[in-house]
């Protein structure tokens, strides 16, 4: 017999309250729900009797839904607590989430809802009520601990297996365990080890991976599956391994992720066992270690397969590859060190780097070592070197710490001969020329050129005063000798990543003012590197107007959620009484309060959709108009109407927009083509009178036409005002919001008529792929 499950309703609004505790005790099983009107009352609820659950609204008077759950946390820091709001919003629900909320459920349409929040209810109530009543599972936890040392003390897969299926049969009183590893060639499980089963099958017998197995199964929901009787079983057969050995009950769990998993861990009984949440989750955290140390295997094979494919890069890469211990001696160098200095590698392997380091270039390379060996790496210093000759060589060397578990286990680098680098400083002096002019033309940007070091080599432009900076100040510095640091950091990041070959655009903030910059690579001839190019562009005002915008566009969007959160109650509480009115009276005025609530709905929805819309297109991407039109004819109720495509256009819009914009024109024909007399609530798949409406394209656009009434010359400047509309259930905004998507697309629109006679929507300026 289950317990009876109190829950106190807290909600500013007593009908909705009564009509969703009523639905709540007949959904839910053995459910009491009391209501209070405010936080108060409802902590005075709580401090004079036991609830198992609160259930609360966001948006009250005085003290909010988040602000009653601090204090409940307060009180009752376990108790659970479910929001329960009309209020649908991101924010909301993280910061629900931050302080504690179990569970976050937005009120919505028809009475399902109740019954999703009574389901959501017994959840939480069942597993606060297990959780209470947790007891401690020694043998299961040594299990686990021992299984951990095992698996941490280095042994093989194989053992870890077979000690791993004894102990869980011991500790769950079943005779059978199994480990099955999935092979995915012929798609079934290899029995990898098992204790109980009969002689021989343990490394042979293979099990099915459909779901017609109880292994196949699991895998397919990926979690556990839990088994009370095979017998009565309906979600699989056997499989034969577990019929030929008279099993009754057990649980199987994945082995590894679910979406990469590397098989089946499985306990079984020949006697009928209810399994406790406990012993699931003990089978399941077994198969955890288990995929834990899997996994483990996995990473050391890759970690070799990853020094094998870093011998074979380093054995053709033109520059020289080394290693070095944390002592700086060598042991790797690729063989393209014998070009380079004349030496073989073997002769420098087991040798200290600086024995073939210069006395002057000394003090850098130990500089450059430290640092890498203190965990910093370390890009492009140049040092020179002593080649088999005793001549000196320039190169510039990179180098990067390799670490394991949070220590250096050596040096890795690589070496580069230089001796090109003064033809690129040529280069670069005529870049110096060339970049001048363009200043001089871009007088309201700053321009600046910046070589391989992240120094500034050319700079200019109007920017510079908008700094107290000039020219001057620019030359030989670097962005730390000018600006803070933080702006600092992040341009020379940029700079670097620019001098990689990559382009990037950002904005930064330097003395109350917003700029726009863009660092690109700047290449010879031959494509390769040898500068960056940073153009910075003054963006304040541009940015105010911005902001501007979305401050008007932001308290729209309040306005309409008030709006929508004020009318939205009444008619959930109307919807309420009306599903009850039905179970009492079959009465046809009951039809026509159904539709006059639809379409209130559907207003708000219009509404909402003109408020928060906002005037500009900023996200657009090429759409296939064709493909984008057939699937939004499938989300609007058409009835015997039919669609036809004629066009092969690729658009460049908001996807989201032109998917409006397409229903609300097919939703528009459906709803004036359809006889009046025929208009109800619930004739959403009427007759259409055999409508066609059509998608085709034009020079710069595309149109829209139906073979219905069409819409007379002098209606045509009205069709687009607000509440527009000659459908008897029509809302009068879907026009309205069609317009308005196009204008924030920049397009024109207008109606004509159609080769039938019917309407005709034709939009131009459109821009295509």
């Amino acid at each position: 017999m289950h317990r009876q499950v109190r829950v106190l309703h807290v909600d500013d609004d007593p009908e909705f309250a009564e009509v969703a505790a009523t639905f709540l005790e007949r959904v839910g099983d053995g459910f009491s729900v009391e209501t209070a009107a405010n936080v108060s009352e409802g902590l005075a609820r709580l401090a004079e009797a036991s609830f198992d659950c609160v259930v609360s609204d966001y948006d009250m008077p005085e003290t909010n839904g988040i602000e009653f759950l601090e204090a409940v946390r307060a009180e009752y820091p376990d108790l659970p607590f479910v929001l329960f709001t009309g209020k649908g919003s991101e924010e909301v629900a993280s910061e629900a989430v931050s302080k504690g909320v179990s569970d976050y459920l937005q009120k919505g349409r028809g009475t399902e809802r109740y019954t999703l929040l009574a389901n959501r209810i017994q959840n939480l109530v069942a597993q606060h009520r297990a959780e209470a009543g947790l007891e401690s599972r020694i043998e299961q936890q040594s299990v686990l601990a021992a299984l951990g040392e095992s698996a941490l003390s280095g042994c093989g897969l194989q053992t870890l297996f077979e000690e791993t299926v004894a102990l869980v049969s011991d500790a769950l009183g079943t005779e059978y365990s199994k480990v099955l590893e999935y092979r995915s060639d012929s798609d079934d499980f290899l029995l990898q080890a098992g204790v109980g089963w009969q002689d021989g099958l343990v490394g042979n017998a293979a099990v099915g991976a459909d779901e017609e197995s109880q292994a196949g199964h699991t895998l397919q929901v990926g979690g556990p599956v839990v088994v009370e009787d095979l017998r009565t079983e309906d979600r699989f057969r056997g499989p034969p391994l577990l019929l030929d050995h008279g099993v009754v009950s057990g649980i199987s769990v994945v082995i590894g992720e679910t979406d990469d998993p590397w098989g089946v861990f499985g306990t079984h009984s020949t006697d009928q066992i209810t399994f406790t949440d406990d012993d699931v989750t003990f089978v399941q955290n077994v198969a955890n270690l288990l995929g834990t140390a899997i996994q483990r295997q996995r990473s050391e094979q890759r970690r070799r397969e990853s020094e094998r494919r870093f011998r074979e890069i380093a054995e053709v890469s033109p520059d020289t590859i080394f290693r070095l211990d944390t002592d700086g001696v060598f042991t790797y160098v690729s063989p393209v060190i014998e070009s380079l200095l004349g030496y073989a590698p073997e002769d420098l392997v087991d040798t200290p780097f600086q024995t073939y380091v210069p006395d002057e270039s000394m003090e850098t390379a130990f500089d450059g070592f430290s640092r890498v060996a203190a965990g910093e790496t370390v890009r492009e210093f140049e040092l020179r070197l002593i080649d088999a000759d005793g001549d000196l060589i320039d190169v510039e060397v990179s180098a990067s710490p390799v670490t394991h578990d949070g220590s250096v286990r050596f040096v890795q680098g690589l070496v580069r001969d230089v001796t090109e680098r003064t033809k690129r400083e040529r280069r670069l002096q005529r870049l110096k020329a060339q970049y001048e002019t363009l200043i001089e033309n871009l007088p309201e940007m700053g321009v600046f050129l910046f070589d391989r070091d992240c120094r500034y080599t050319v700079a200019g432009g109007g920017e510079l005063s908008s700094v107290g900076l000039t020219s001057a100040d620019f030359e030989g510095a670097t962005a730390h000798d000018l600006f803070p640091e933080a702006i600092a950091d992040e341009l020379e990041h940029y700079y670097r990543e620019a001098l990689d070959g990559r382009s990037h655009r950002f904005e930064q903030q330097y003395q109350d003012r917003q700029y726009q910059v863009q660092t690109l690579p700047v290449r010879d001839d031959d494509g390769e590197v040898i500068s960056g190019l940073a153009v910075s562009e003054d963006i304040t005002e541009r940015r105010e107007r911005q902001q501007a915008l979305e401050r008007q566009n932001e308290r729209l969007r309040e306005f309409a959620g008030v709006v929508s959160h004020d009318l939205r109650n009444p008619l959930n509480v109307a919807q309420g009484r009306l599903e009850l009115a039905r179970t009492e009276s079959d009465s046809d005025h009951l039809d026509d309060v159904a539709a006059a609530i639809e379409r209130s709905h559907r207003l708000i929805d219009d509404l909402l959709t003109l408020a928060s819309s906002g005037d500009e297109v900023t996200e657009t991407e090429a759409l296939d108009l064709g493909a984008l039109t057939e699937g939004c004819w499938r989300n609007v109720p058409t009835g015997d109407a039919t669609l036809s495509v004629r066009t092969e256009q690729t658009v460049v819009a908001d996807r989201s927009r032109l998917e409006q914009l397409l229903e609300n024109l097919a939703r528009n024909a459906v709803e004036h083509a359809r006889p009046q007399s025929a208009m109800s609530s619930d004739d959403t798949d009427g007759n259409a009178n055999d409508l066609t409406v059509t998608v085709g394209a034009l020079a710069g656009g595309f149109y829209v036409e139906d073979t219905g009434p069409g819409i007379p010359p002098e209606e045509r400047d009205e069709v687009f005002e607000a509440g527009h509309s000659t459908a008897v259930n029509g809302t009068g905004f879907g026009l309205r919001i069609v317009e308005q998507i196009a204008d924030a697309h920049g397009w024109t629109v207008t109606v004509t008529d159609s080769e039938s006679g019917g309407a005709r929507f034709e939009f131009h300026g459109v821009e295509t792929a």
